[in-house]
């Protein structure tokens, strides 16, 4: 036998199925239609029961897989919640992120740190305003890893720099040859927030903008 054949307009008039109905069938209305079939088949013609059972173990099937749908929905549900209420502790901390600028207020300090090249022998970062102008050169001590610095706000000639946004940027020295690192810079936590469309959680401070959980080097 093949599949179970649509029933007719006046079939399903009198099982009470209309078209929108049917494109949403369950177990129950499948058990319907199987029964106004067997009703109105021919009788010399008999159908073939096997077919009914595999059709069956089919529906089973398909509402094992919705139902298991529906735990996955709650269980990711639970986990957003989960997640939102244990970054809720980040607030009030600061973050180490990979960054190359910043806004920085008069008279205000940067903490940041360089992702060390391997068998780098100096490191030193370079401090631009938002015109491009070198604002401070500063020597970074060697560390395995990462080796921090601070910048203290003022220019080569010791005077304090003005708002503004500022860049930084990191050489190595490596075998006798300038390779450019990698910098990271320091920022407080202001609120957690999660994308609504990717789920992801999203840290917001105060001068690096939003940042992602997942850029997150330390947090102290």
């Amino acid at each position: 036998m093949s599949a179970i054949n649509p029933v007719s307009s006046n079939n399903a008039s009198s099982t009470g199925l209309t078209s929108g109905a049917m494109s949403n069938l369950g177990i129950k209305d499948f058990i319907q239609l199987m029964t106004t079939q067997l009703k109105y088949q021919d009788p010399t013609q008999p159908q073939d029961s096997t077919q009914f059972v595999a059709q069956l173990a089919q529906f089973s099937t398909v509402s094992g897989v919705q139902q298991m749908n529906t735990s996955i929905t709650s269980l990711l549900d639970q986990l957003k919640g989960s997640q939102a209420l244990n970054a809720t502790s980040l607030v009030g901390h600061s973050v180490l992120v990979n960054a190359n600028a910043m806004s920085v207020s008069s008279g205000g300090s940067v903490y940041g740190a360089i992702d060390t090249p391997k068998g780098a022998s100096n490191l030193n970062v370079t401090v631009v305003d938002g015109s491009g102008q070198v604002v401070k050169h500063i020597s970074v001590p060697t560390q395995a890893g990462l080796s921090s610095f601070v910048w203290d706000g003022t220019d080569d000639a010791g005077n304090k720099a003005t708002s503004g946004t500022y860049g930084f940027s990191a050489t190595a020295n490596v075998a006798g040859q300038a390779v450019a690192a990698t910098t990271l810079l320091a920022n407080r936590i202001d609120s957690v927030t999660i994308d609504p469309a990717t789920n992801a959680l999203q840290l917001n401070t105060d001068s690096l903008g939003t940042v992602t959980l997942a850029d997150v080097r330390q947090v102290f």
